[in-house]
């Protein structure tokens, strides 16, 4: 991966909390960025500045990770008013000041998404996560095939915002991770997003068809009308035809089409901060 003095702080202080963190026997998994940078991206290639890093720890250890972290001198984030209190959610965001008006953010996540907006078997990915190292310092890491359903699900859930950084996310989770298309299909099953991973297969089929995505399509592929207006919606992995428009209308127009039943975007619409009143 291409060096980045932005990641060089991030990572060292986040090498500071795991060992720390195993030093009190708290499991902790880097998520998004910073697993994809240190575990699956080439060296030269850069994915862009990391603003922040996300890790997940087991419920079990969530109020000792809280309490671990103004230890190592970061000081929880004030979060406007209308924002539901962080430590009921599924994550809580904590920043270091390193002077001179800088600081880092870590956002450490008890569950990949909000429970109430979108059940996940927790219990089954740290049985899948795996002993790993992060720069030398001991870590888990979650299975391949984990990341690439959540890194899909997580896009669609911010609207496809940044489609294109995603979808190479994912085509190198399976071309350098390891994930196998077929466990990522079955998982595609268990969450209930089998939309949301034929969207994604088509558009790795489009970018790197070698990987074989497009053969596997058919056992997760909707309706016909379906897959027209998700192409239509999603033309290629630029971004999508919604850009101009509102989030909240962005939402109505994607997510229906997106989520396997009406229950799914039902319980996303009323748990979702983009739709909380403010």
């Amino acid at each position: 991966m291409k060096p980045n003095p932005q990641h060089v702080v991030l990572f060292h202080h986040f090498r500071r909390f795991l060992k720390a963190a195993a030093e009190e026997g708290i499991d902790a998994a880097p998520l998004k960025g910073a697993h994809l940078i240190t575990g699956v991206y080439p060296e030269g290639e850069d994915r862009g500045q990391l603003a922040d890093v996300d890790f997940l720890v087991r419920p079990r250890d969530w109020e000792r990770a809280l309490r671990l972290l103004p230890k190592l001198g970061f000081e929880e984030r004030v979060l406007p008013s209308w924002h539901p209190p962080e430590r009921k959610t599924h994550e809580a965001g904590f920043n270091l000041d390193l002077g001179g008006g800088r600081r880092i953010l870590f956002e450490v996540h008890r569950h990949l998404l909000e429970p109430s907006r979108f059940p996940i078997d927790h219990e089954g990915i740290w049985a899948r996560s795996v002993v790993s190292e992060f720069d030398g310092v001991p870590c888990r890491r979650l299975a391949a095939e984990d990341h690439f359903v959540f890194g899909a699900l997580h896009e669609v859930a911010h609207r496809l915002q940044t489609l294109a950084k995603t979808v190479r996310d994912l085509e190198l989770l399976v071309s350098r991770g390891g994930a196998d298309l077929r466990v990522v299909i079955a998982r595609a099953n268990e969450w209930r997003v089998r939309r949301i991973i034929w969207l994604f297969l088509s558009l790795i089929e489009d970018r790197a068809p070698h990987l074989g995505a497009g053969a596997l399509t058919g056992s997760v592929a909707p309706s016909p009308p379906v897959r027209i207006a998700l192409r239509l919606l999603v033309p290629d992995e630029r971004g999508t035809r919604l850009t101009s428009f509102h989030h909240r209308i962005q939402a109505a127009l994607l997510w229906p089409w997106l989520f396997d039943d009406i229950r799914s975007v039902v319980r996303l619409v009323a748990h979702h901060p983009l739709f909380t009143p403010h």
